[in-house]
């Protein structure tokens, strides 16, 4: 039923698609609200199951996190349809767990959960609302990895051999998106290909521009390197959209996508990000930049990472009681990311390539 919708669309005169479109963006929640029962109903009707529901809009990294919840539900839940519901952006990216049943995208990233009479009358035996330590209580720092916060918050407890997020990707799904962004003649040149993820994010988890442009540049000194650089900004006047020396793919990527190409690189150096997790989802080694959080409650439980972080008494403060920051100030003035200097970064980028097989010819000098 949700793949005829482009088609519908795309058969009805510009105007008139245009004014649906507006009118679902001014109204979507109320839209879903109406439209998800008849969707869950025809997806209940179809696989003759009644649902188990986990519903969790947003933030990509915390998407992510939830994954390994769903072995778990199912053992609870044997013989029910496993349904998420989740951001739309989202979608095709949980797909790519092969965990769920069925996903269904709304038109929002964030809000509160539907209310429903008598579980959608009766179609739904259980609802799952995954949330971090934060959200339950704004003051109170988590002390646990992210995917065990949200696993408890549940009710559930994920064993150390499952607790890792994982994408299975199609065979020549990474090609498919390398050839669409031009980096078919990189690989078939054998080039390092690393990721980076500058943000934006809070500013208590962001690098200054200036030392990731040093980070590039030393990069490209040293290796022969594409650069694709990830994550969001806030378009052409954000100072992240002109880093030099890297492929810019900022707001641009759909989330299968973001995936394939994180999949298809040698290194990710990221800040405190999605893009993380989706890193350990799919093995590709990850530096992770860290100061307010604390690395070990967010890299990849089984997967190649490194952490680097600067020397500040107040380290790791997203995790105190009362919490040291919030996501937009810090009474330090953000002291642990900028004393976090670029050549500790680098070293940690020189020594997670050496791990990596066929890695390159260095650039010449």
């Amino acid at each position: 039923m949700t793949r005829l919708r482009p088609y519908l669309l795309a058969a009805l005169p510009a105007s008139l698609r245009l004014f649906l479109q507006s009118l679902r963006k001014k109204f979507r929640d109320r839209i879903d609200y109406l439209y998800f029962p008849l969707w869950l109903a025809f997806q209940c009707a179809r696989h003759r199951k009644n649902a188990v529901i986990l519903y969790r809009l947003a933030a990509l990294g915390d998407v992510v996190c939830t994954l390994p919840l769903c072995g778990e539900i199912r053992k609870r839940h044997p013989d029910r349809l496993l349904v998420y519901v989740t951001f739309g952006g989202y979608k095709k990216m949980v797909l790519l767990s092969r965990a769920i049943d069925c996903v269904y995208g709304v038109s929002w990233s964030y809000g509160t959960p539907w209310n429903y009479p008598g579980h959608l009358f009766g179609l739904v035996e259980k609802v799952y609302l995954p949330q971090t330590t934060e959200e339950r209580s704004p003051n109170v720092g988590g002390q646990a990895h992210l995917v065990d916060e949200l696993a408890v918050s549940c009710g559930l407890i994920i064993p150390d051999l499952s607790r890792q997020p994982r994408f299975f990707l199609p065979p020549g799904l990474i090609e498919i998106f390398q050839t669409k962004h031009e980096l078919a003649g990189a690989v078939s040149a054998k080039k390092i290909i690393i990721g980076i993820n500058c943000g934006r994010t809070w500013p208590v988890r962001m690098w200054d521009v200036t030392k990731w442009q040093t980070l590039v540049d030393k990069i490209h000194a040293d290796y022969d390197a594409v650069i694709l650089q990830f994550g969001l900004t806030q378009g052409n006047q954000d100072e992240f959209e002109h880093l030099r020396g890297v492929k810019l793919l900022v707001n641009r990527l759909q989330s299968d996508e973001l995936v394939a190409l994180i999949a298809g690189c040698d290194l990710l150096v990221s800040i405190d990000s999605g893009p993380v997790h989706i890193a350990g989802a799919v093995g590709t080694p990850v530096v992770g930049l860290f100061g307010a959080v604390n690395p070990r409650h967010r890299l990849p439980p089984d997967s190649p990472s490194s952490a680097v972080f600067s020397d500040v008494p107040c380290l790791f403060c997203q995790h105190a009681t009362p919490v040291g920051h919030w996501k937009d100030g810090c009474p330090n003035n953000i002291g642990c990311m900028k004393k976090l200097e670029v050549e500790p970064v680098f070293q940690a980028v020189k020594s997670m390539l050496s791990n990596r097989r066929n890695m390159g010819s260095p650039a010449s000098p």
